[in-house]
């Protein structure tokens, strides 16, 4: 889904009170103002168009790892809070799947964005983009067994399948990290889901040994209880979901969404966005923060050449 909702500032307007004069001569300068208010009518309607030209809408394009509805009615509410506080349009917009998000990222569609660290450290090294400000938690992988299953380490998955979220999740990155770590990249078959509940499912019926997701999933997820299973091992953290801008995004700007983010928890509105994320706040990020992500990618491309 490309686009999901624009949230703008109302732009006013006024009309007159004043009543309508009478008789010949205000009968004789009727053309003359019903011209001069057809003028000014098209005069606002140009200025209107010009406030609101494509140049001048901020787009927002969260990667997805939820349900283009799920996102709009968690990131609505935050795109809504970004037009108040820019006193601009801003669109909030997604795709349906990691790949055609990872293209409209390399195109530089989106002026901000909401990303995985993965992802982030490619908008940042290929594509001028900048943090703002990140998840204040960590974010790792778990995998999920069957509670009946005689597993308890990596070690354990040698010869089977795991089943991961589609090959761009940072989850599929974090997994592979761990099994690289342990010299296992060789002996667990991957494969990728389009969801995380048809990945679930594929650990219940026993297509795959288990299922890896996030580790705030596990804990969400009701269907995790209700499908009996456990989590089994987890990957070692890295830095969270990262909120970023465009260069092209002028320094005001960025510093008013950037107040927006870390204010987040001082508002109802704002409690009620990190209550909707399950997230517990956002703190000002440093690209530095994102390093290990580099490394773990300079490992695996060192490994791919041997």
């Amino acid at each position: 889904m490309e686009g999901l909702r624009t949230s703008r500032q109302m732009w006013p307007s006024a009309t007159s009170g004043r009543p309508e004069s009478s008789g010949p001569a205000a009968c004789a300068r009727k053309p003359l103002v019903a011209l001069m208010a057809t003028l000014m009518l098209l005069l606002g309607c140009a200025r209107l168009a010009a406030a609101t030209t494509p140049e001048d809408i901020y787009r927002f394009g969260i990667f997805p790892y939820l349900p283009a509805l799920a996102i709009d009615e968690i990131f609505g509410p935050l795109a809504a809070r970004f037009a108040r506080d820019l006193e601009a349009p801003v669109q909030l917009k997604t795709k349906s799947t990691f790949e055609l998000y990872a293209e409209e990222l390399s195109k530089e569609s989106y002026d901000i964005i909401l990303v995985h660290p993965f992802f982030y450290v490619d908008a940042a090294d290929r594509h001028d983009y900048l943090p703002l400000a990140r998840v204040d938690d960590d974010l790792i992988a778990v995998v999920l067994v069957g509670a009946d299953r005689p597993w308890n380490d990596w070690q354990d998955l040698a010869g089977r399948t795991l089943a991961l979220p589609p090959a761009l999740s940072a989850v599929s990155e974090l997994v592979q990290v761990a099994l690289r770590a342990r010299g296992l990249a060789s002996e667990v078959t991957l494969r990728h889901y389009a969801s995380k509940l048809s990945c679930l499912h594929a650990a219940v019926l026993g297509d795959a040994a288990g299922c890896a997701v996030p580790g705030f999933v596990a804990s969400q997820l009701e269907e995790v209880a209700e499908l009996n299973l456990r989590v089994m091992a987890e990957t070692p953290p890295t830095r969270h979901f990262v909120l970023a801008v465009h260069q092209r995004v002028a320094p005001t700007p960025r510093a008013t969404l950037l107040q927006s983010l870390l204010g987040l928890q001082d508002s109802d509105d704002g409690k009620a966005i990190l209550a909707a994320t399950a997230w517990p706040r956002f703190v000002a990020a440093q690209d530095h923060e994102y390093d290990a992500v580099r490394h773990y990618r300079a490992d695996r491309g060192t490994l791919a050449q041997r």
